[in-house]
């Protein structure tokens, strides 16, 4: 059976393809079109999905929508722009987009025939607890899914077992933990529905109660069903009236708003903390009833948005109501896509339930050869080193900063060891360098380490049978190596960390032993092979150019190099 999910016009557009049960490829939208958060039809991506496997579009059995216009059609829900047409509107569309996209389409008619081909629209929240669960290896578990909102639910509990979903409970919209952090990113001068890490990021400078958190109890409640707001204080609801997610009376409470690219103080620093404070407390309170309500398992997947908190994430094999817990490396609605066709060939009652972990190289690839035609086809002079890994390792040992190009790219938004900029954790100037020369961002914003994963026990503060694969978890680090590595911890000595296994990542393995055969330390700073503002860069071409507008001093593209 081969099934096509397609997301489109919601945060971030994406597409999947899954045949037999297989998971065969899958990439955001904004990788093609080159534009960030792109909520464009995905075309693009949905037409390089179907040529890995030389498929056309009349060749699919079902094509999946991650959203049901069901359940809101008739009511326009809350949008994120002044687009004049409701999303169910939008959403039911759908075909007509597909038409576009066929070889043989009718010149005149409307009407749109796909043979055999099924249009299958599912539920928001459980494509999201599908993308986590059937990934996961576990085969049953409960599960909680937070986001913003999907069609009217912004969160969902309930459990997979015996073959089977069961909803146990759901908050409805407009009380949305989600919508109640972006208020506070959007107050802070970031953008909301995108900037949450970089609110995150601020909560690390006030890790101790201040005022704020009193304040913060002003705008929820605890119940015995979940939580709700105090909707008085907020505006997201009436988005298409007003200009802001937060209203006058939020800002009587919590003082004046920072001006986008405004100085950060201390103020900000504790609203943020307080924030994540609050937030920690509401969601433990739902996984505390998700485990009443549960199927008796020690098992929690989490998944949405709102699991894209690392630190929150960190904290769940210290403070936990369950033994085992499972973040997919794409949580938020970038990975509905890919819980839609898993989803889809459930109800078509196929086992698809992985027992490895998920495999997040999923986008393009490039070979050699194609590599080396881009390179000359911009005349650009370039090396082949005998050993590509060590080359690099040495150069990292000197202090250069290096793109790292390699195999598939990436489908979450971390960069997972294909599309990276890396450099030497050792010294923190290389944080300072990288954030100002290269991202052209933040400087309080970190950097992840991506740790050999025999080694990370001994780094981190990790079991050593834990693996943190997809830089889901801020980890502590542990005393002895913090001024080890200096560049990769953050302000709260913790590190989003990535454990590097050589049966998922060989190259990126390889690379990281070697620095650790030259420096004794078997981290390496990784970030995505982007600047600020850009999507993750896709090809070759990408690559290059990025590479000569920012600060980097070597590009690796896979087994030749390039310097400045």
């Amino acid at each position: 059976m081969k099934i096509l999910s397609i997301y489109p016009w919601t945060h971030i557009s994406s597409s999947a393809l899954m045949i037999d049960g297989k998971l065969i490829c899958a990439s955001p939208e904004e990788r093609f079109n080159r534009k960030k958060w792109s909520v464009d039809f995905p075309i693009l991506s949905a037409n390089w999905c179907l040529k890995q496997s030389k498929l056309d579009w009349k060749d699919l059995d079902i094509i999946v929508i991650p959203w049901n216009p069901s359940y809101n059609i008739n009511s326009a829900s809350s949008r994120w722009d002044n687009n004049i047409r409701w999303r169910g509107e939008l959403l039911s569309n759908i075909p007509t987009n597909i038409m576009k996209a066929l070889k043989n389409k009718p010149a005149e008619s409307m009407e749109i025939s796909f043979g055999n081909t099924k249009i299958l629209y599912l539920n928001h929240h459980e494509c999201h607890a599908a993308s986590a669960f059937f990934t996961s290896g576990f085969g049953k578990s409960d599960i909680l899914t937070i986001d913003g909102h999907g069609e009217t639910e912004t969160c969902v509990s309930g459990y997979f077992s015996n073959e089977k979903f069961k909803k146990t409970n759901s908050i409805l919209y407009p009380h949305s933990v989600g919508l109640l952090y972006g208020t506070f990113t959007e107050f802070l001068g970031f953008k909301p529905d995108s900037d949450e890490w970089k609110t995150m990021a601020l909560a690390s400078f006030a890790i101790k109660k201040n005022s704020f958190d009193k304040k913060i109890k002003k705008l929820y409640k605890l119940t015995k069903s979940g939580f709700e707001l105090d909707l008085s204080f907020f505006d997201y609801y009436q988005f298409d009236k007003k200009p802001h997610f937060f209203n006058k009376k939020f800002c009587e409470l919590f003082g004046s708003i920072r001006e986008k690219n405004s100085k950060i103080n201390s103020r900000h620093h504790q609203i943020a903390g307080a924030l994540q404070r609050a937030f920690e407390r509401i969601v433990y309170h739902l996984l505390s009833i998700t485990k009443k309500n549960g199927c008796g398992s020690e098992n929690i997947i989490l998944a949405g948005g709102a699991a894209m908190n690392c630190v929150f994430n960190g904290l769940l094999n210290k403070k936990s109501i369950y033994k085992n817990n499972y973040i997919p490396p794409w949580p938020d609605d970038s990975g509905v896509s890919i819980g839609a066709t898993y989803l889809a060939n459930f109800i078509k009652k196929k086992k698809n339930k992985s027992k490895a972990p998920a495999n997040v190289y999923l986008g393009p690839s490039f070979s050699n050869k194609e590599i080396i035609e881009t390179i000359k086809k911009y005349n650009l002079k370039y090396s082949k080193p005998k050993n590509v890994c060590s080359y690099t390792a040495e150069k990292l040992n000197r202090g250069y900063l290096i793109g790292w190009f390699q195999g598939n790219m990436e489908f979450s938004h971390r960069a997972l060891g294909n599309r990276s900029i890396i450099a030497d954790p050792r010294k923190k100037v290389f944080k300072e360098k990288v954030n100002s020369a290269i991202k052209y961002r933040e400087s309080f914003r970190p950097f992840a380490p991506a740790v050999l994963e025999n080694h990370a026990h001994k780094i981190f503060d990790l079991r050593k049978s834990e693996k943190v694969y997809f830089m889901e978890k801020a980890i502590k680090v542990k005393k002895n190596w913090k001024e080890k590595i200096p560049a990769v911890v953050h302000v709260d000595n913790t590190a989003r960390v990535q454990t590097v296994s050589k049966k998922l990542n060989q190259k990126f393995y390889k690379l990281i032993e070697e620095f650790n055969k030259i420096t004794s330390v078997p981290v390496i700073l990784n970030t995505s092979f982007n600047l600020n503002g850009e999507p993750v860069v896709l090809s070759p071409s990408d690559a290059i150019r990025t590479f000569y507008t920012c600060g980097l001093d070597y590009l690796v593209l896979g087994d030749y190099v390039i310097k400045k």
